[in-house]
């Protein structure tokens, strides 16, 4: 999981990248303007010095609209220095103010009378203040007061006054300074000599709008102080969504440059689980009825799985409709499923003492892939009408009797003449959850004469270096007349595919051309009519070496009968001996 965890983390980080470069495309930055003298056509009054100076004059702008300037043309004297100043403005929350200057100026080379003493450009200032303290003395007439902005030429100047009284020639020009920091502050231009027109004089500053983005609604935020600030400006996610798992304890935020332009975007929200993106992730809208969505994330709402639901809006999950489940292992989004219909074409073949069972597939599987079948044995009356009963452990099923996967099984160790009644149940991994009782089929079947029972044990009878003789009893079940046993045996040390067989009519047999010294591995079975019984468990016995004598119970014999006299005439003593201590007594 954890490398799904990685690839979702990279996906997110993707999607915070395009998210910002969609952003920056769609949104601009606002202006809030603080002064603005386009097409004033009423008296302005600013303050100038000296008073023949700068002017305050009426011209025609080019749609022919009469329109409110400032012009100053002292340049037949040297050592001009004249100043205009503005109003108070209030800088309203400002940091960083910019000014648009439209002016035009006359060209010096047009003038040759004056042309040492003629400029062609002017000085901006400003004057910080916490309230309008503007007199015809204060702030002072000179630059100690006051900050410098820039010295600003003309782009562009004109030659000859157009007679008609119209501007000609015109520059616009945009200077910004900053930071701010008292409630307000004046504007002043300072002319050193040049004939020109001030035209027009905007002041504003920057914001950065109010935007709903990527879940996160961001509110309207001031342009910092320099142009290269960043201000921080935290987000809240909309209704319905929440900060994505990458964000981190940071949050989401954006950052309002000095141009007023959203920009370097840290953490994201998303829409909630059961809730899905409208409107180009402006918000987060519920999931119709029927559909779901699981988690939280940019990913559409999705139509409920096959046999199930969402009865309300906003649903995290589909409930399961009736007779249907998911089971432990199943995701939240899977499709619910059902317990699967009964085995089919049920038959059986009776070999030996056993019966093969085998069937088809159910015809509906639930809608599942897993199916498992379970078997119960019943044994049942043959001519009465009582109840039929569980088989006994005796019973073995192969390869199990719960959980198969194969459709087929072998029971054996049946008895001979009995009734089975066999159930073969199909189940899934919903059927626990089912309260259904699981789908079977049924069949009968009826046991004839078996095979024998395996037979208990084997006893050696006799030994010699390339022969052994074995007895054995019959099986505890011959169930019927036994024909003849089959004895298999090899060497220990050889693999069992090497086996060889031996048949016998009575239950000993004698194995000729064994190597000496060698360890053997015998096992045997009884035949009657019906067939075979099954083998017997193994039985290891060894030849004798080379040199040794030929061993028999026989010969064993005297020495057991001796032992047990001597052992029995000691106790007949000792008893003699405790009955006379006691009649003494």
């Amino acid at each position: 999981m954890d490398s799904n965890a990685d690839i979702s983390a990279r996906r997110v980080s993707g999607m915070d990248w395009l998210w910002m470069v969609c952003f920056f495309h769609l949104v601009t930055s606002l202006e809030e303007i603080l002064l603005d003298t386009t097409g004033e056509t009423s008296e302005i009054g600013w303050t100038s010095h000296p008073p023949d100076g700068w002017e305050e004059v009426s011209v025609r702008d080019d749609k022919e609209r009469q329109i409110r300037t400032f012009q100053v043309c002292n340049m037949d004297e040297p050592g001009q220095n004249n100043w205009l100043r503005t109003h108070f403005i209030e800088r309203r929350g400002a940091h960083r103010v910019h000014v648009r200057l439209h002016f035009s100026v006359r060209d010096c080379a047009s003038m040759r009378t004056v042309a040492s003493t003629c400029k062609e450009t002017f000085t901006l200032y400003y004057h910080q203040s916490n309230v309008d303290i503007a007199s015809q003395e204060l702030p002072e007439w000179h630059e100690g007061p006051w900050t410098k902005v820039d010295t600003i030429a003309a782009d562009e100047s004109f030659s000859q006054v157009d007679r008609t009284g119209k501007v000609v020639r015109m520059n616009v020009k945009v200077r910004s300074f900053g930071p701010l920091t008292k409630h307000g502050f004046y504007l002043a231009f300072q002319d050193s000599g040049a004939c020109m027109s001030l035209v027009a004089v905007q002041v504003f500053f920057y914001k950065c709008p109010a935007v709903v983005k990527g879940f996160a609604s961001f509110p309207e935020t001031f342009a910092g102080g320099e142009k290269t600030s960043l201000v921080e400006s935290p987000g809240t996610c909309v209704a319905n969504a929440e900060e994505a798992s990458t964000t981190g304890s940071s949050g989401v935020r954006l950052h309002c440059n000095g141009e007023g332009e959203w920009m370097v975007a840290t953490g994201r929200c998303s829409c909630k689980a059961g809730y899905q993106s409208v409107d180009n992730e402006q918000a987060c809208q519920a999931c119709p009825i029927g559909f779901f969505k699981a988690s939280v994330g940019d990913d559409p709402c999705l139509l409920c799985p096959a046999h199930s639901h969402a009865p309300l809006p906003g649903s995290i999950e589909c409930v399961c409709q009736n007779h249907y489940y998911r089971s432990a292992s199943d995701n939240s989004d899977a499709p619910c499923t059902g317990i699967p219909s009964a085995p089919r074409d049920l038959s059986y073949e009776i070999v030996g003492s056993s019966v093969l069972l085998t069937w088809r597939l159910p015809k509906d599987l639930g809608g599942r892939k897993d199916v498992f079948f379970n078997v119960i044995c019943k044994e049942c009356p043959t001519r009465s009408a009582g109840t039929c009963m569980r088989c006994g452990d005796n019973v073995q099923f192969e390869p199990r009797q719960v959980g198969l996967t194969e459709s087929r099984v072998q029971v054996s160790n049946l008895l001979a003449r009995v009734q089975y009644t066999f159930e073969i149940q199909a189940v899934n991994l919903v059927t626990e959850l089912s309260s259904e009782a699981p789908q079977y089929a049924t069949i009968n079947v009826s046991t004839s004469q078996s095979v024998p029972s395996s037979i208990p044990m084997i006893h050696q009878v006799s030994r010699a270096t390339s022969s052994i003789t074995l007895s054995w009893p019959q099986p505890d079940q011959p169930n019927g007349v036994i024909l003849d046993y089959q004895l298999r045996y090899f060497d220990k040390a050889e693999d069992e595919d090497n086996s060889f067989t031996l048949t016998s009519e009575t239950n000993m047999a004698t194995i000729l051309n064994l190597s000496p010294g060698k360890i053997y591995v015998f096992q045997v079975r009884a035949r009657t009519a019906v067939g075979y019984g099954p083998y017997s468990g193994k039985m290891y016995f060894q030849t004798l070496m080379g040199g040794e004598h030929s061993e028999t119970a026989q010969d064993r014999l005297p020495l057991i009968v001796g032992s047990a006299l001597g052992g029995l005439a000691f106790l007949v003593i000792a008893a003699i001996a405790i009955l006379a201590i006691i009649f003494k007594r």
